[in-house]
């Protein structure tokens, strides 16, 4: 019950950014060209200042060291999620506009949000730690193989290898690298420059929140209930692999209960809010993100309490 009541308490305040986005639409302070400068913001300074002031505030050089299991975990975690979206993705026959961008939604849980505020009210502890060590090995993947399977399907058959290359050099990338080297030196910056860069970055997750009810105001909510594959996500990626990471992890006497049930409840999450902003600055179907992104959210009301208390 009380994984429960943490939940419900971050939708309800996920339902309030995205009412505050759906006002500012219909009141015609924010519209669809404002949306894209907005998303740009976010994705290109908000979020990175968030990566780069979770890194350094997160863990210790010892902390980090010590917790490399959970990097190893992390790493396996999104090969199985590679492989499984990828084999969802042929087995429903997803056209090729909508194949990547699906199994990029699939893959990308909303940690930010609401993994967070969950995971440090079960260990508080511990939380900021794992969340730290995790957010490593989560960004890298959502900023290169998410990044390129954000890209229009023509820009990924035209694009090089060395040019793919460079492009994952990106300022997310820069401030996941530049924290971890910060963490493992022990270099400190100064307290003013780490207070201002986190309060800086922690407007990403509202405004990220924003973003998304704006954006639903120009979808068809109605079209993307058709869509099957978003329902094999639920009922796959929400339920049926947290749930089985658990139990595999539990039989692994080396891995602590809490790090094993810390995973199971980040791979429950529904589908990352940023997706659909790195989507539209991508020039991709953010429209398409921004629907299963509101579906898995939806159902992760009834879905992720259920698989808390399954753990």
């Amino acid at each position: 019950m009380n994984y429960f009541s943490i939940v419900l308490e971050q939708v309800e305040v996920f339902v309030v950014y995205l009412l505050i986005g759906i006002i500012a639409v219909k009141t015609n302070v924010l519209d669809r060209e404002k949306l894209g400068a907005l998303s740009s913001c976010v994705t290109k300074i908000l979020l990175p200042l968030l990566i780069f002031s979770n890194a350094i505030n997160g863990a210790t050089k010892e902390q980090f060291l010590s917790s490399t299991v959970i990097l190893l975990l992390t790493a396996v975690y999104y090969l199985v999620l590679y492989l499984v979206t990828d084999a969802l993705s042929k087995l429903l026959h997803l056209d090729i506009q909508h194949r990547n961008l699906y199994r990029a939604c699939s893959m990308f849980g909303n940690c930010g949000f609401m993994g967070i505020p969950i995971i440090l009210a079960l260990y508080p502890e511990q939380g900021g730690i794992y969340i730290a060590v995790f957010t490593v090995i989560d960004q890298l993947v959502l900023w290169t193989i998410g990044l390129d399977l954000t890209s229009p399907p023509d820009s990924q058959t035209s694009v090089s290898l060395s040019k793919r290359l460079i492009k994952m050099v990106n300022p997310a990338t820069i401030a996941i690298t530049t924290g971890v080297f910060l963490v493992l030196t022990g270099i400190k910056l100064p307290a003013a420059v780490v207070n201002a860069l986190a309060k800086t970055g922690s407007a990403a997750s509202p405004l990220a929140m924003i973003y998304l009810g704006g954006v639903f105001c120009y979808i068809k909510i109605r079209n993307y209930l058709k869509c099957r594959e978003i329902y094999a996500t639920v009922l796959i990626k929400m339920v049926l692999l947290p749930i089985a990471f658990y139990t595999i992890m539990h039989y692994i006497p080396s891995i602590d209960r809490s790090i094993a049930v810390t995973l199971s409840v980040l791979c429950a999450l529904p589908s990352m809010a940023s997706i659909a902003m790195i989507a539209e600055t991508q020039h991709s179907d953010g429209d398409y993100a921004a629907g299963m992104i509101f579906i898995t959210t939806l159902f992760s009301i009834i879905t992720l309490p259920l698989v808390c208390l399954s753990l």
